[in-house]
């Protein structure tokens, strides 16, 4: 919860810095690199039925095709949780994972469809963004409970070990539905939503078997992150769909 406040706060501050420094002239900043960095909490949905948020921390480097797609690389770490209150078949779970991400994505904004900004409300519009990558993320879950209501003696591991996985890697897909918003020529305030499909079942350390809960499909979990990109190198501002001009910053 702390972390929490800590992180509306920051939000906040940052969007208040925005309001006052933000640049009302049309025209789109433009460079060939990008490098962000940002934190944010996270969500899991796994095979327990409640989860916690946990603080992430990103950092991102993006090569800019033009101003409104880019290719680029993203590093996450931070942690996932989640938990089962007491039921007829436990006296109670809880387990938390520190993970480690990589991917690789692609990024398209909606200027991309649309000539270049003729005013301020349409160079805003222009920060809307969607994209999605593949990456590989490292999992080590930890407090993970074994022991089961009414089976006391009896070790979930006795009966099945693959169904409990402490220290895995998996593949995972993320989708990314964001907004970047120009405070300076060099400097833009990034907010983030994304959701990953990940190619395992064991992000929580457990994959159970139908009835003792809820397995339907493989782990996902999303992050909704902010924070701040800046421009590498030469910045130009973007007038038309297709060019920029010489003005550097």
């Amino acid at each position: 919860m702390k972390m929490k406040i800590i992180l509306l706060s920051v939000c906040a501050a940052l969007c208040l810095s925005a309001h006052a420094q933000v640049r009302l002239d049309p025209y789109y900043p433009y460079s060939k690199y990008t490098f962000g960095l940002g934190m944010g909490f996270s969500e899991i949905y796994g095979n327990l039925d409640h989860s916690n948020s946990e603080p992430v921390v990103r950092l991102n480097l993006d090569r800019n095709v033009n101003p409104w797609i880019c290719f680029g690389a993203e590093v996450q770490r931070g942690a996932l949780s989640d938990y089962e209150t007491k039921n007829h078949w436990t006296n109670g779970l809880s387990v938390y994972n520190q993970i480690t991400t990589f991917d690789v994505n692609g990024k398209m904004s909606i200027g991309e469809l649309f000539n270049g900004p003729g005013s301020f409300g349409m160079k805003t519009l222009f920060g809307l963004y969607v994209g999605f990558g593949v990456g590989v993320m490292n999992n080590d879950v930890s407090n993970v409970t074994l022991k089961f209501k009414s089976k006391d003696k009896l070790y979930i591991n006795d009966v099945d070990p693959s169904t409990v996985k402490q220290r895995t890697a998996a593949l995972y897909m993320p989708f990314n539905l964001g907004f970047n918003l120009h405070l300076t020529r060099r400097c833009m305030f990034n907010i983030n939503y994304q959701f990953c499909y990940a190619f395992s079942d064991y992000l929580d350390g457990y994959d159970f078997p139908q009835p003792t809960a809820h397995n339907y499909y493989n782990d996902m979990f999303s992050v909704f992150s902010f924070g701040l990109s800046f421009y590498i190198g030469h910045v130009g501002i973007t007038e038309d769909h297709v060019g920029t001009s010489s003005q550097t910053n």
